[in-house]
């Protein structure tokens, strides 16, 4: 046997040992049954193990003005051909970030570390832009509410509900109503969050 034929049956095999595996959203995300989120190709279900996939909100709401919305899944279990996950956070599309931005506008960010009403920590990232540009007090008294509103709201949230309002947009709403007494507000998104400690399927 040539080589070549040896090296083309090596392939052949490593291919026929491999399996497609459904990936699927964790249980009840969004108050939605499992839903397949993308496939995966292994020759062994526990090389998919802690694997990341990026879905975008709309695949599972079929809402078209959330297409920006990323959601990060994370591979935890895997069950026959199904692999099950988790939500691991989310982030905005850079483009429609920049789009956001507009000149005469003042863009004011808050970073923050909260505990949900079960004890599960997120770090959340929240944005707003104001009608025009404001003063550094202005910015200050801003970015102090939506701390504070960001901490009480997740103190009274189990974690998959403060996900469904983080992801959704009921949580930028809320900042955007407690701040604009402030100052005009274009509007407030919460343009990324993070599980950092992580959360398993039932």
């Amino acid at each position: 046997m040539s080589q070549r034929s040896r090296s083309s049956r090596r392939m052949v095999d490593k291919w026929s040992a491999k399996e497609i595996y459904q990936i699927y959203s964790p249980p009840g995300f969004l108050d939605g049954d499992e839903k397949v989120v993308g496939e995966s190709i292994s020759d062994d279900p526990n090389k998919l193990i802690g694997r990341v996939i990026e879905v975008s909100l709309t695949d599972l709401n079929n809402d078209y003005s959330k297409m920006h919305v990323k959601l990060q899944f994370q591979i935890v279990e895997v069950v026959g051909n199904t692999a099950r996950t988790r939500f691991k956070g989310h982030s905005f599309a850079r483009d429609y970030l920049r789009f956001l931005v507009r000149r005469r506008r003042s863009r004011i960010d808050s970073i923050s570390t909260v505990n949900t009403k079960d004890g599960v920590p997120f770090r959340i990232t929240a944005t707003g832009f104001t009608m025009h540009r404001s003063k550094t007090s202005q910015k200050y008294a801003i970015r102090n509410k939506m701390l504070e509103v960001i901490a009480q709201r997740a103190s009274e949230l189990n974690s998959e509900d403060f996900i469904r309002e983080t992801t959704g947009g009921k949580l930028s709403s809320l900042i955007y109503f407690q701040c604009k007494p402030i100052y005009p507000l274009k509007g407030v998104e919460i343009q990324k969050s993070k599980v950092l400690k992580a959360v398993t399927p039932d």
